[in-house]
């Protein structure tokens, strides 16, 4: 093979072995590792030269040929790497149709936020500027159902955020969600990162398309941890949440209910060791709580261990940095 054939057969050998590591959701980020270089090298520790070698090598592959690489033992683990080779190699193909960019935790270019984490993503998948998050961010976040006031404080908010310099994170949800990245695209200095719960080809909800495409035409940035071809299904919504309280050293809560999946982000937050506010809206107009959800998982239980309240991004900035 010519040297440029050699190192094509190569970047798609190292993609295939991080997508298949990525997903094999039995194992932990450390085991991830550790799998994926296994996967790279034969059994004499040469490195492949043709994808049909390391398909060949994959599919020999068993659920206890895994545990002997990551010394642990998985009793309840699926594993068909027929179905694995499958699932990667369409992921692959979407990629390259659509343009989709990855970034590892073991790249340069990985978000340093993100590595502060318990229990970051093995990869990201991302479509526009990744270099946004390497400005301040604030992950603004809030109920699907949220009065008018409180939509207009969002987009205030993070409007405000952007003019001076920060990049507004949050989940392309209806709602607060929603308003946050819009109130970000009508700063002259706009930055917006979504985070999606499915893979980033499946807009969710596929409602906020043409939003998605507003926040890729300003140079903003749509990310998730899933494969290109995973749907979002309930589980994936709490995970997603997980990347938009990490993202940030501060999450505003601007309006929510206790148990809601917002009130989950501002718990994963403080988890992160990462600051929580709430935003005045979230008292003058309170919404009521999920069916059995439990007190201490309200806005007012937060504020009452210690969370501030603010009405502004200037109140916000003051209470964060003491300007």
């Amino acid at each position: 093979m010519e040297i440029t054939e050699k190192t094509q057969a190569s970047h798609k050998i190292e993609l295939l072995a991080r997508l298949i590591s990525s997903d094999a959701s039995f194992l932990t980020l450390r085991e991830k590792i550790l799998f994926h270089k296994f996967l790279l090298t034969d059994d004499e520790g040469k490195t492949f030269e043709s994808e049909e070698d390391f398909a060949a090598r994959l599919l020999s592959l068993t659920i206890t040929s895994i545990s002997l690489v990551v010394k642990r033992v998985f009793p309840r683990a699926k594993w068909n790497p027929s179905e694995a080779l499958k699932k990667v190699r369409l992921s692959q193909r979407i990629m390259e149709v659509q343009g989709i960019k990855s970034t590892c935790c073991l790249d340069s270019d990985f978000p340093a936020m993100l590595r502060e984490m318990k229990d970051p993503p093995f990869m990201l998948f991302y479509r526009g500027n990744l270099e946004i998050l390497k400005r301040h961010c604030v992950s603004v976040v809030g109920t699907r159902r949220a009065f008018p006031e409180a939509l207009k404080a969002a987009s205030d908010f993070s409007k405000a955020a952007c003019d001076d310099g920060f990049c507004v994170i949050s989940g392309l949800a209806f709602g607060i969600d929603a308003a946050s990245h819009k109130g970000a695209l009508l700063s002259q200095n706009s930055a917006t990162c979504a985070v999606l719960p499915s893979g980033i080809d499946i807009i969710t909800p596929h409602s906020h398309t043409r939003l998605a495409a507003k926040i890729l035409e300003k140079d903003g940035l749509i990310i998730s941890e899933y494969l290109p071809g995973t749907p979002s299904v309930q589980f994936r919504y709490v995970q997603r949440n997980r990347i938009v309280a990490a993202l940030s050293p501060a999450t505003l809560v601007v309006q929510a209910q206790s148990g809601s999946g917002a009130m989950i982000t501002a718990d994963l937050a403080l988890g992160y060791n990462r600051e929580v506010f709430f935003h005045q809206e979230c008292f003058v107009r309170e919404v009521p709580g999920k069916v059995g959800a439990s007190e201490a998982s309200s806005p007012r239980s937060f504020v009452e261990a210690g969370a501030k309240v603010i009405s502004c991004w200037q109140e916000f900035k003051r209470e964060l940095y003491g300007e």
